[in-house]
């Protein structure tokens, strides 16, 4: 059997190379396989890109996390094309972050801006920026804080960095980022659809992930109530209800709103990117992977590319998973013979699961 594997990561638990490796690992005995490991923005999201351009350079510098601690990070060069991709995950990352070191209110995507800047100077002219798996929920304004635009409290004062302070925002200064941006194009790779603000925006769906309270959520989506209105009014850009915005703690938000970056969600860019419906093609099965099946999978993330491409070829598709939701199985896409794999139902518990995902992915495939 001809199998095509196509995993994103399960987050929290393997990355989508480690994942598509245990795949392999067992499959490839008795089948013909073809692997590439996707990025929707997330995790993996450089890796992705070097498996597409393996002459890619990956830059080596120091910038800071979410917690404004200088830390060693990269992204990845391509001299060519004279493009820089940047994975926010690497940088201000929720994956390596200790459970004590939480701080939704004060955490910052400063490191990002850092980061950017870094890939200016080395004459980037286009710039693809992977969002998702952060610890800050900051909108973004410390990508636009690090590139020298001004945030500024009605005395004038500027703030500092994080969410809570965007409370005291009156005045937004672009001007600085607006020059050094002349003529460079950048695309925020979003993994979700939802926007910025509401019940589906990002601190009530995502400020938990990143150890927000009920009491936090509130106080953040206050937070980026009054960072919207002022972006508004500053740029005439509307974060608080565009798709997408609510990426990575809303620094999509930022990125469109303050530095004219244009979103692309997940799934649209592997389409763009990978060849997809030829892949499909040529297999009699499609495997795809994802640490949670959930509604959040439906709003443009990397599986459900692979699981359109399955039913407009008429392949057949295995969605391996930690956990899923029933009722999001009934808005996957019509016509498509899906088979779920959950590594729950194989482990103890979930944190079992979790722990040992490559045991239980090992057990599944061999079933195939």
């Amino acid at each position: 059997m001809r199998i095509l594997l196509l995993p994103n990561s399960l987050k929290g638990s393997l990355s989508a190379r480690q994942t598509a490796r245990v795949l392999e690992s067992v499959l490839q005995k008795k089948h013909s396989v073809h692997s590439f490991p996707l990025s929707d923005g997330g995790d993996g999201f450089i890796d992705f890109f070097k498996a597409l351009h393996p002459a890619a350079k990956r830059v080596y510098l120091r910038a800071k996390n979410a917690f404004l601690k200088e830390k060693n990070t990269s992204y990845l060069w391509l001299p060519k094309e004279k493009t820089a991709v940047i994975e926010t995950a690497r940088i201000c990352g929720l994956g390596t972050a200790q459970k004590e070191d939480l701080d939704p209110l004060g955490a910052s995507s400063f490191g990002v801006g850092e980061v950017l800047a870094h890939a200016l100077k080395r004459g980037a002219k286009k710039i693809y920026i992977g969002l998702g798996g952060v610890a800050c929920n900051d909108g973004g304004a410390g990508i636009a804080q690090a590139l020298g635009i001004h945030f500024r409290d009605i005395k004038g004062k500027t703030l500092p960095q994080g969410a809570k302070p965007l409370l005291q925002l009156t005045h937004i200064d672009p001007t600085p980022a607006a020059n050094a941006l002349r003529g460079i194009k950048i695309y925020a790779v979003a993994d979700v659809k939802n926007p910025m603000l509401g019940p589906q925006g990002s601190a009530r769906v995502f400020g938990p992930q990143k150890g927000a309270t009920p009491v936090q959520v509130r106080t953040l989506e206050k937070a980026l109530s009054v960072y919207a209105r002022i972006v508004k009014k500053t740029t005439g850009k509307d974060i608080a209800h565009t798709p997408g915005t609510a990426a990575a703690g809303a620094l999509c938000a930022g990125l469109y709103g303050l530095l004219g970056a244009q979103i692309i969600f997940g799934a649209d860019f592997l389409n763009k990117h990978l060849p997809l419906d030829r892949w499909a093609q040529k297999a009699d099965l499609l495997i795809t992977a994802e640490g949670k099946l959930d509604g959040q999978t439906l709003y443009g993330k990397a599986p459900l590319a692979v699981l359109k491409t399955a039913a407009k070829n008429k392949k057949p598709a295995l969605f391996i998973c930690g956990i899923y939701e029933r009722k999001a199985l009934k808005k996957l896409p019509k016509n498509l013979k899906l088979s779920l794999a959950c590594l729950t139902d194989f482990a103890q518990d979930s944190a079992d699961s979790i722990h040992h995902a490559a045991k239980y992915i090992r057990q599944i495939c061999h079933s195939i």
